[in-house]
């Protein structure tokens, strides 16, 4: 009788409703998956794993189920997409210590893992295919997309599409490098910026 009672009472009442849902989305962001912010329009969905607590997470950033976020120093910028089960990991293990086992070496410690993780960046606008793999200390940039279930290595260039294992360039974004700068340009993205600075200077 109750459960019916309260569903009823959430439904007559939207402000009610509004305000549990605020509440669970703070909480959820706040304690369970502790981001250290996050912009607006974020939209996260279930089972997402968040390791260390200085992630940080720009507007319009979309996360789909079962991602694992598991390195120290993680930025993602605007407009970005993680599909499902995207892993960003490594570095979390030493297998260099001599009489070490490499198991003794892992999450057993967060504060000794932050002097071996690099951290990773994924630039405004990137797009993280299903079930790919970013490898720490790599930097995805802005506007680029992974293929799904590809293992990323290595820092990936602006407007740039990667596939495979490991993942390589299979071609550009956009046909022309003037269609990427005036992408970047409308979403207000660094590449142009930091084209028009490169141009600027070399006007001079």
């Amino acid at each position: 009788m109750v459960l019916p009672a309260l569903k009823s009472l959430l439904k007559s009442n939207r402000q009610l409703l509004y305000f549990l849902r605020a509440w669970r989305r703070w909480w959820l962001l706040t304690f369970k998956y502790r981001f250290k912010s996050v912009g607006e329009n974020f939209t996260f969905t279930r089972g997402i794993r968040v390791v260390f607590p200085d992630t940080v997470v720009g507007n319009d950033v979309f996360i789909g189920h079962d991602c694992y976020l598991g390195v120290q120093n993680l930025r993602i910028g605007n407009y970005v997409q993680l599909a499902p089960q995207v892993a960003i990991t490594g570095g979390d293990h030493r297998f260099d210590i001599v009489g070490t086992p490499a198991v003794h070496t892992g999450l057993e410690a967060h504060y000794k893992i932050r002097t071996y993780q690099k951290g990773v960046t994924i630039g405004d606008d990137a797009w993280i295919g299903y079930g790919a793999i970013i490898m720490d200390g790599v930097t995805i940039g802005e506007g680029a997309i992974i293929g799904a279930g590809s293992v990323v290595t290595r820092d990936v260039p602006p407007y740039t599409i990667w596939v495979g294992v490991p993942a390589r360039q299979l071609r550009n974004r956009f046909p022309s490098i003037e269609d990427a700068w005036e992408h970047s340009r409308k979403i207000e993205g660094s590449f142009y910026q930091q084209h028009s600075a490169v141009d600027a200077a070399e006007s001079k």
